[in-house]
């Protein structure tokens, strides 16, 4: 059995996802706003949702098509657009500000931040603390972008990298990718400091690719298990894969939790991971068929989502490894042709769960507890990657 701590949520979520155990507390405390960006598969462009009630709320020209990730800021997300060479972030207008007693909702127009980093091949973009660090695949390059400011950053060689900003007590700290050789696969991470200098090595992470951050604790997706970093302490630690998995099987992309301490990742085609960094295990939830997308909401990490090529929704109970429930969400799509081929993927916020269906150039609403549809955006074109934002307050 794994053994999960439960930690404080915030009131801004990311990913949100809900099951069962927060339904009751999702329903007393109903965020007031629900928004997610949509990019397309050929259009350059992003379209920005109102989830709550459909609308189309805004359309961005950009440079290309690109993936969606957080952004420095709560509200705002980074889009990373590889052929266009440029990072745009796009606000969607969600804040919210403490008051200590209460926190107050400010909806705004969502809008376009164009080139706040430019180079070849950006790939990993990554944000925290007001740090935005765009990782450029075509010269090793990073940019770090903060309050409008930039500065240029590199790696040893060019490679399929990232860079991870946060914030210690000592100050502001980037852990940076390298490799054995221009185009090679990372082997590992170097520590640095604000101006650039090393303070901590490992090598020990082949095949790194896949990243996420559940509270201190920040993992990596290596070939014979997951890297972890203690932002706190600034001490690494390597908890190996379970034995007997199959041979290749490796987490290459992750996602952590912050309401409970734990890091979701897939595992294989079909079959996905969920890690308690404090005891060290990991569960491995076997899927009924392979998988095309998964999401995990920080502040509500109890419930894990994937979506499978049959085009059924599975919602995985993290805190014990079971699929605790399943619907159909979307017709069959198939794994076969490679990226070529536009495939749905999906986010959630505040109770809702979008699913994009690019073959029939719409988004899907569902409930995210129950399944349920709710209700259908049409968009046009081949609509694929989506990230939904939920925030709550008081509105005076």
């Amino acid at each position: 059995m794994m053994i999960v701590r439960w930690l404080p949520a915030a009131a801004l979520v990311a990913f949100g996802l809900t099951g069962p155990v927060f339904a009751q507390a999702a329903a007393q405390d109903q965020p007031q706003a629900v928004r997610a960006a949509v990019t397309d598969h050929v259009a350059a462009s992003v379209a920005v949702l109102d989830l709550l009630t459909g609308a189309v709320l805004a359309r961005f020209e950009t440079g290309g098509p690109g993936g969606l990730r957080p952004g420095a800021a709560p509200g705002q997300l980074s889009l990373a657009q590889g052929p266009a060479g440029r990072v745009d972030v796009v606000d969607l207008g969600l804040g919210v500000e403490s008051h200590g007693d209460h926190a107050d909702l400010a909806i705004s127009p969502p809008r376009l931040l164009p080139r706040v980093a430019e180079g070849p091949k950006p790939s990993h973009v990554l944000g925290g603390n007001g740090r935005l660090a765009s990782f450029f695949d075509g010269d090793g390059s990073i940019v770090l972008a903060q309050d409008g400011q930039t500065r240029r950053l590199s790696a040893n060689v060019a490679h399929h990298g990232l860079a991870y900003p946060f914030l210690a007590s000592e100050g502001p700290r980037l852990l940076v990718s390298h490799a054995a050789s221009p185009g090679a696969r990372p082997g590992g991470v170097v520590l640095l400091d604000e101006a650039g200098a090393e303070l901590a090595r490992r090598d020990d992470c082949p095949r790194l690719h896949g990243e996420a951050q559940s509270n201190r604790v920040i993992g990596l997706g290596c070939g014979d298990g997951v890297l972890l970093l203690d932002t706190r302490t600034q001490r690494f630690r390597k908890v190996a894969y379970p034995a007997g998995g199959e041979a290749g099987r490796m987490v290459r992309s992750l996602a952590g939790g912050a309401d409970f301490h734990l890091f979701a990742g897939d595992f294989g085609p079909q079959a996905m991971t969920i890690l308690d960094p404090d005891a060290g295990s990991f569960a491995v939830v076997e899927l009924p068929a392979r998988r095309l997308a998964f999401t995990l909401d920080p502040q509500r990490a109890a419930a894990l989502f994937v979506l499978t090529e049959d085009g059924r929704i599975h919602r995985i109970d993290t805190l014990n490894g079971r699929i605790a429930a399943s619907a159909a969400a979307v017709p069959r799509y198939s794994l076969e042709g490679g990226a070529a081929v536009a495939r749905p993927r999906l986010s959630a916020a505040g109770g809702l769960l979008a699913v994009t269906d690019p073959a029939r150039g719409r988004v899907l609403v569902l409930d995210a507890a129950t399944l349920a549809p709710l209700r259908e955006i049409a968009l046009g074109g081949a609509p694929l990657n989506v990230l939904a934002l939920a925030a709550s307050g008081e509105r005076h």
